[in-house]
């Protein structure tokens, strides 16, 4: 037994003895000014074009090498013979050589490349001339990369676009353009431009945060903030027609409204007709934001100003002790630690030494994803990288802030091959780090989780729109539905993040289920008969349910409904009620077909929500309403907030996480892109709502492949497509099929023969299918936007009826002109009547694209 006790004694003393030798090689990790860096400063060269004697579009360079017909940053207009120069600000890099390509926007097939060695020098820049191919059409656009190489051999690329016009005007569009904004400086002096505005009575006049043609000329002209502008003013060209342009200024003010000087992004649009006799202005938006500065702090208030701003959304998230939270403003990521009364700037683009420029270009964003109870905080950047290791990259970098040491540390780097403008609508709501560091995420129709510690991507679902997602992540749940495009499913998933559990809900035999919406953290979905899902003539595939339901994240059913007779073709949450969209069945020609009825309403319990911050207004003379945000009422300042920033880790391993290169990470799903004051405003599933938002903004729209599907104003004032003049047709009872056979014959291909059977196929689907061409639905639009496709070249297909239709091929500025096949002959029709008649059928309309 004593043996035994000495035993356990000398293990005892080899374990103590054997763990402080050891103890001893265990080096501590301390983050220090050895292990941590700054980030470094923006060092990418600036590029101005010059055409038409004018400088315009600043070009901001990247180090990806994207397609050069994924970016539609701007428009450099060529005279007819064929050239624009390249002003280049080398800024800490000196150029070499610059290569040029040239590619057709659908397809970005090249046309033509070059390259320059020799160097002119002019001022403060490089100068380049290139001479394009003379074979080049006119008004009609191209993409441009210009590749920049310098002594070290590194690459950077820029875009534009090109278009060749006989006479562009763009050189006195633009005089008007600089001149009206030179003029606004003064007042005296920008009387003489009133005449240009369109003062409207019903138009307030009490910000300076988004200013218009219809605001007053006192507004126009900075009321009382007398700015100070600090940047230069680069025109960039967004759109340019033989008569119409739009233009975009961006440029940083200065102005004092109280002791400490505030500065102000603002972005100028313009959107001008030319004529030899006199300019007009269409349009003028002035959007003004102030930049977010700790010094403007009102201590007596609890407040942290905005300024002027029209943006008041202010993303943020609370700690769990509701003494600390973060929030984004201006593109960068802020902490403020109420108990300690300091402010953190954890991250931003903005240098000390600011040229206002580059740091601050705004082609990126950033996402809180969740937040500690120390105040640790994982966030996303996405986009164009202004400055540091990534500079001129477009990626999406995850990132951890850790309090303690007022440093951020890069978790994932994931580098992707389009513009910010297209990756932040291809990125989905889901943005998630569980307790196992496993990161979830939704880009390109896809849902992956990426496991920081194994380094092992999953892909968990595709075929997942953004449409088809409901984001519970703060509640540790997302829901979707893998519908392929087609709106419905066998099942729908509903995800525990914390424990990567999956359980599913699936639809009824017979049926599919519909993923909805949600309501007070609960879904909405409903359940659809598979044999009354319908595809209208036009493509558009009616879904109609005759149940809805309200479900847990459980799973458990709080509410159903269903009524005898009625279908519910969508629904709408608005606060507490969701509105159901109803249609009742009838049949027309043995065709089921959805009348609109009217709605029903499903009410739920009102769940008040306290904000833990808000936003508060103010009004001074000087800079007339003002933003605040207002801390907790049980938050008392008493000075100042203390002022920090933070560095950047220095990390060994390699965060990079590719995304498959498998043509699945693009969406499948047909797009459309508006673009409005030279930027990406929304995309969309319809061309119709493309176009509405378009013709709203004074923009364009374009689809996923690059087609141009509309544009706002080209519109000439008289077209006729006289070789339907020519045709030979005789009347019929079948109008539909009579106009496809048009059309086709339009086209040069002759179906006569072939007999359409248009009971179980779309329209759509047989222009595609033996027309070869690219069909687009344009229902939902008015005639007026529609006759853009007859200025094009292209004639319309109008349904007037269920079945029946005619086809559009001219109009003038009293009436339309169209073949009625059922009278067998070409008729005109005043344009009012017109758009009565269509109106009446739904708007109904189809075309294609070139």
């Amino acid at each position: 037994m004593l043996k035994q006790i000495y035993r356990i004694i000398i293990l005892i003393a080899i374990f103590i003895a054997s763990l402080y030798y050891f103890s001893k090689d265990i080096k501590e990790v301390v983050f220090n000014i050895d292990n941590t860096t700054k980030m470094e400063e923006a060092t990418f060269p600036l590029v101005r074009l010059r055409t038409e004697d004018v400088i315009i579009n600043l070009l901001h360079g990247y180090s990806s090498n994207l397609d050069a017909n994924s970016i539609r940053e701007s428009l450099t207009p060529i005279g007819p013979e064929g050239s624009f120069e390249v002003l280049i600000q080398e800024s800490d890099y000196e150029i070499k050589k610059l290569n040029y390509e040239v590619r057709e926007f659908i397809g970005n097939e090249l046309i033509e490349k070059g390259s320059v060695s020799v160097f002119d020098e002019e001022n403060e820049f490089k100068t380049a001339k290139l001479h394009l191919s003379p074979d080049l059409q006119k008004e009609k656009d191209y993409a441009v990369k210009i590749t920049l190489i310098t002594s070290e051999s590194r690459k950077m690329y820029y875009y534009t676009r090109i278009k060749k016009y006989d006479s562009g005007n763009l050189k006195k569009k633009l005089e008007f353009v600089m001149d009206f904004h030179n003029a606004i400086k003064d007042k005296e002096k920008a009387e003489e431009y009133s005449v240009y505005l369109e003062p409207h009575r019903t138009k307030e006049n009490t910000s300076l945060a988004d200013v218009n043609i219809h605001s007053s000329l006192e507004l126009i002209t900075w009321g009382k903030l007398e700015p100070e502008f600090i940047t230069e003013v680069v025109p960039t060209v967004v759109e340019n027609y033989a008569e119409i342009a739009s233009f975009v200024l961006e440029y940083v003010v200065k102005a004092k409204v109280s002791d400490i000087p505030e500065f102000y992004k603002v972005k100028e649009y313009y959107r001008v007709r030319y004529t030899p006799g006199r300019t007009y202005l269409l349009n003028y938006e002035r959007r003004m934001e102030a930049l977010f500065d700790t010094d403007l702090t009102n201590v007596s208030m609890n407040q942290l100003k905005l300024g002027i701003t029209s943006n008041l959304d202010i993303p943020y998230l609370a700690g769990p002790d509701k003494m600390k939270f973060a929030f984004v403003r201006n593109r960068e990521l802020w902490f403020y630690d109420l108990e300690e009364n300091k402010i953190v700037r954890i991250f931003s683009f903005r240098q000390n030494k600011t040229d206002y420029i580059r740091d601050i270009y705004d082609q990126h964003d950033i996402r809180i994803l969740n937040m500690d109870a120390e105040g640790n905080v994982n966030f996303m950047v996405y986009g164009y990288m202004n400055r540091g290791q990534y500079e001129g990259r477009v990626a999406i970098v995850l990132y951890k802030y850790i309090r303690a040491d007022q440093r951020i540390e890069e978790l994932v780097y994931i580098p992707v091959d389009e513009p910010y403008q297209r990756l932040k609508e291809n990125m989905g709501e889901l943005s998630y780090i569980n307790n196992l560091d496993i990161f979830y995420f939704h880009i390109y129709d896809s849902i992956y989780s990426y496991d920081m510690i194994t380094k092992q991507l999953t892909k968990l679902a595709s075929n997942v729109a953004k449409d088809n997602i409901l984001d519970f992540s703060k509640e540790g749940y997302f829901v979707w539905q893998e519908s392929d495009g087609l709106g419905y499913s066998n099942n729908i998933n509903i995800m525990n993040l914390e424990t990567g559990d999956i359980q599913k809900i699936d639809s009824r035999p017979g049926y599919k289920i519909v993923l909805l919406d949600m309501i007070d953290m609960n879904l909405i979905y409903g359940f659809v008969a598979e044999n009354d899902i319908t595809t209208m003539i036009d493509g558009r595939v009616i879904i109609p349910m005759n149940r809805i339901e309200i479900a847990s994240l459980q799973n458990e059913i709080l509410k159903s409904y269903n009524k005898e007779g009625y279908y519910i073709t969508g629904v709408e949450v608005k606060d507490n009620i969701v509105e159901l969209y109803r249609s009742k069945k009838g049949k027309v020609n043995g065709k089921d077909v959805y009348v609109s009825s009217s709605s029903d309403y499903i009410m739920n319990r009102i769940v008040e929500k306290t904000p833990f911050i808000s936003v508060v207004p103010r009004v001074s003379e000087a800079a007339l309403t003002e933003y605040y945000i207002q801390l907790p009422s049980e938050f008392d300042m008493d000075k100042e907030p203390k002022m920090l920033t933070t560095v950047n880790t220095i990390i060994s391993d390699d965060p990079t996480l590719r995304l498959p290169k498998d043509g699945e990470n693009i969406s499948n799903e047909k797009q459309y892109y508006a673009y409005i004051m030279g930027e990406l405003e929304e995309t969309y599933k319809e061309a119709a709502e493309a176009i509405n938002a378009a013709d709203q903004g004074a923009g364009v729209v374009l689809s996923s492949l690059n087609h141009l599907v509309w544009e706002r104003g080209v519109n000439a004032s008289r077209i006729n497509l006289s070789k339907f003049e020519t045709m030979d047709f005789s009347a019929s009872s079948n109008s539909l099929e009579s106009c496809i056979k048009l059309m086709a014959k339009y086209l040069g291909k002759n179906i006569d023969n072939k007999t359409l059977d248009l009971k179980d196929t779309s329209a759509l689907e047989i222009l595609n299918k033996d027309l070869k061409v690219e069909p687009i639905r344009l229902t939902g639009s008015t005639l007026d936007q529609v006759l853009y496709y007859i200025n094009k070249g292209r004639p319309v297909i109008a349904m007037t009826g269920y079945n029946d239709a005619i086809l559009i091929y001219g109009y003038d500025a009293y009436n339309i002109y169209m073949i009625d096949p059922k009278q067998g002959k070409s008729v005109k029709i005043g344009l009012q009547d017109s758009r009565d008649l269509f109106e009446n059928a739904g708007n109904i309309f189809i075309s294609y694209l070139d």
